[in-house]
């Protein structure tokens, strides 16, 4: 029986001159001091390891991230957006079981950059292919996509997260 290789997070765009990546993950470590000394990347078909070089923490589970494969931005551009992947023994060995991923969200204040809190997640629905935040506003209910492009902080101790929207997006 062959090991899966599980999805654990995801590679934004390039940032500097170096070839670093704004990186998400999508579970939570166990540890933050003990961090993956590589990931997998699919290309072509096979599951390559990239090599961690360093890691520099921007908030509970992103940050930016240099691979010793990549040291100019021309090369890092070729792999923004990549998913970040571990076998699933390194994946039990550095991050907590996941529970629903996102479930420690439920409860949390939704606030966007814009115009302040906005309501309380009361679900995160895990759908194939996208991840909704259902957030109560009293008693009106919105569906906010659960997407890299709308997040800009989840902050654990204040149970907070804080969203950049689109314009408009709330007033559906």
């Amino acid at each position: 029986m062959t090991e899966q290789n599980i999805s654990v997070g995801k590679l934004g765009k390039p940032h500097g001159l170096s070839g670093a990546f704004r990186f998400l993950l999508h579970r939570e470590l166990k540890n933050k001091k003990k961090f993956p000394k590589h990931f997998l990347l699919q290309q072509k078909g096979s599951f390559l390891p990239w090599f961690v070089a360093s890691v520099e923490w921007l908030g509970f589970q992103d940050g930016f991230i240099l691979f010793e494969e990549i040291s100019v931005i021309e090369k890092a551009k070729q792999f923004s957006g990549s998913e970040l992947f571990l076998s699933e023994k390194d994946a039990t060995l550095y991050f907590k079981p996941e529970a629903g991923e996102f479930d420690y969200l439920i409860g949390y204040k939704a606030i966007d950059e814009e115009g302040g809190e906005f309501g309380v997640v009361n679900e995160i629905i895990e759908n194939p292919g996208q991840i909704l935040c259902s957030i109560l506003q009293g008693e009106k209910e919105m569906m906010i996509p659960f997407v890299e492009e709308f997040i800009s902080n989840i902050d654990k101790l204040k149970k907070e997260i804080t969203f950049n929207l689109p314009e408009g997006l709330l007033d559906i």
